[in-house]
């Protein structure tokens, strides 16, 4: 009964257009209270035990840092020096895009923040440059979820908190599939700008204004190798690591002159929004799990697949297309916190790596970003294009079919993960 309560109350609340953080908190609260299986005050317990966590507290660090890189002229320097090695080619402003995302996520560990700093400036200028408004739009929708598999990545430490994984292996296993969806998506995008013509037409920079450009981004581009070095070295941690990367960039942006003293208030209430919201999941999530865990859910799901007359690759592909519908309407954090200590147990049980299946696992998340109805990076798409989400979402589809393949390849072939972390353990 509690289990029922639990999920025909949030799926009311979901529908009446309740927020996924107090839809997950108002259906605990009222399994609670109906059934007694615990008492009321154990879920103010668990919401204040959840976010009481040292390693959480790379969560707002890591958002404060991508904020003062965008105010900062941080992400502008990023895409001047990547404009002028690849910007004249076809293709070239999505290839930009591409290498401005992957960097910008390896320094501030956020999707949202790194669609908002690259996706302000890159979209207007591919729609100067004669690139389709459409195209542009998804281009960026696609493209910027690579923030949360790229290291240091918000979700993956929220993974790793929620799992008890390796937060360090985590990282190191998100490097390759990264790379490997920043590839793909240029081929993507380089075959759609050859049929329609697009690109090609920027004058192409000589060495000389190339080597301005990186001379420039030099402190820019030595901000991954000094917060990502100093964990995989053993010099500082994960959560230690967000404060250097706050320290850093302040550093930066302090030597640019760029960022306004005016615009400080800005970027600390950009910062405690988006803290405050993710904070916010994570506590009604876990009681919403904790439940789930009480009334034996996860023992009883992993019980029910593991007796299956099925091999594990159907099983498999069972829950990667779960991760895809639950991502098209669910919040990543709530998804990941909800989700994983169901569905880790039962591939585990089954042989598969933990940290394999977090990055498998926050890949369909990325991919979610970029799929109606809920589409975190197409709402942010459609508002700086303004297209509306559904002509962004049918300009994604072909990037969106080569992500979904990328992540089938990546959960069937855990070398690709697991390749790095194996080397260096």
């Amino acid at each position: 009964m509690g289990i029922s309560i639990l999920a025909i109350s949030f799926i009311i609340l979901l529908i009446l257009g309740m927020p996924v953080a107090f839809a997950l908190g108002i259906a605990s609260m009222l399994s609670v209270m109906i059934t007694e299986v615990v008492p009321v005050n154990y879920l103010t317990q668990t919401m204040f035990g959840a976010v009481d966590s040292y390693s959480l507290l790379a969560v707002p660090l890591f958002v404060l840092s991508g904020v003062i890189m965008e105010y900062g002229g941080l992400s502008k320097r990023l895409i001047d020096a990547a404009k002028t090695f690849v910007g004249h080619i076809t293709g070239g402003l999505p290839a930009v895009t591409l290498v401005g995302t992957t960097v910008f996520a390896m320094l501030s560990g956020s999707g949202p923040a790194t669609v908002a700093a690259i996706g302000g400036i890159m979209i207007p200028a591919m729609i100067r440059e004669g690139y389709g408004r459409g195209f542009s739009a998804a281009t960026l929708a696609t493209a910027g979820g690579v923030g949360i598999v790229i290291p240091p990545s918000i979700p993956l430490i929220i993974y790793g908190i929620t799992t008890n994984t390796s937060i360090g292996d985590l990282f190191l296993a998100g490097l390759i599939p990264g790379l490997v969806i920043v590839l793909s998506l240029y081929v993507v995008g380089r075959y759609i700008c050859s049929k329609k013509g697009y690109g090609g037409h920027t004058e192409r920079a000589n060495w000389g204004q190339r080597g301005e450009a990186l001379w420039k981004a030099k402190w820019t581009l030595l901000m991954p190798v000094v917060v990502l070095g100093g964990i995989y070295g053993g010099i500082f941690t994960p959560t230690e690591a967000s404060g250097i990367a706050v320290a850093y960039s302040l550093v930066l942006s302090l030597l640019y002159r760029e960022a306004k003293t005016s615009e400080i208030p800005l970027m600390l209430k950009t910062t405690l929004l988006i803290s405050g919201m993710i904070l916010v999941i994570i506590a009604t999530a876990s009681t919403y799990a904790r439940i789930l865990t009480l009334e034996r859910i996860p023992t009883l799901i992993a019980n029910f697949l593991g007796a299956l007359p099925v091999p594990f690759w159907v099983i498999l592909a069972v829950i990667l297309l779960l991760l895809l519908f639950i991502g098209m309407f669910m919040e990543t954090l709530a998804g990941i916190i909800l989700l994983a200590p169901i569905l880790v147990p039962v591939v585990t049980l089954m042989g598969m790596d933990p940290v394999h299946f977090g990055i498998v696992m926050i890949m369909a998340s990325m991919i979610g970003f970029a799929t109606p109805p809920v589409g975190d990076n197409l709402n942010v798409a459609s508002a700086i294009s303004g297209l509306s989400i559904e002509r962004v979402s049918v300009a994604a589809l072909p990037f969106v079919a080569v992500l979904i393949a990328i992540l089938f390849l990546v959960a069937y072939v855990p070398q690709i993960s697991l390749l790095l972390p194996n080397l260096l353990s």
